[in-house]
């Protein structure tokens, strides 16, 4: 076998021995179940890609306090409430219960229609995909970007540091 050979076979079989065997595919209704998860069937699944405000935060909007964690709950209950979304299954825990998934409504990423209309913000230990998006909803002061808000994570960790 010539050299060249040799190195065009790994460059096409190593690949294929890394990726996975099959991608694990949910689909059906969905209904909302927080700010970030959806129920795919029996199946909770956590949004890719988002962080958004926890269904106990309040964000402060013209001074006034707003249910911006509820708000971004019922924005995406409205959205996928029993209509058939598609998740690819990113991640699983030890015990088989869905962790995170990337699911989208008709084609359209519900992480990218979250972050668009400002109820989520990218949770960039994930990816950097939807930085053009969350830049401009908060240009345009769409959903929380319109208001004064603490980061998700750093709110969790205000509450979780309360309650010691």
């Amino acid at each position: 076998m010539s050299r060249s050979f040799g190195l065009i076979v790994m460059a096409v079989c190593v690949p294929l021995a890394l990726a996975p065997a099959r991608a694990e595919i949910l689909a059906g209704p969905a209904n909302g179940l927080d700010e970030d998860s959806i129920a795919v069937g029996a199946e909770r699944v956590r949004l890719w890609g988002i962080d958004a405000p926890d269904l106990g935060q309040t964000c402060m909007r013209a001074n006034k306090p707003w249910a911006c964690g509820r708000d971004s709950a019922r924005a995406l209950d409205r959205l996928v409430g029993g209509k058939q979304v598609r998740c690819l299954v990113i991640l699983r825990d030890k015990v088989r219960r869905l962790v995170v998934g990337d699911c989208t409504l008709g084609g359209e990423s519900l992480s990218r229609w979250m972050i668009v209309n400002g109820h989520a913000i990218m949770n960039t230990r994930q990816t950097d995909a939807y930085a053009k998006e969350e830049a401009e909803a908060r240009e345009a002061k769409r959903g929380i970007w319109g208001s004064t808000f603490e980061l998700p994570w750093e709110w969790r960790a205000r509450q979780k540091s309360r309650s010691r």
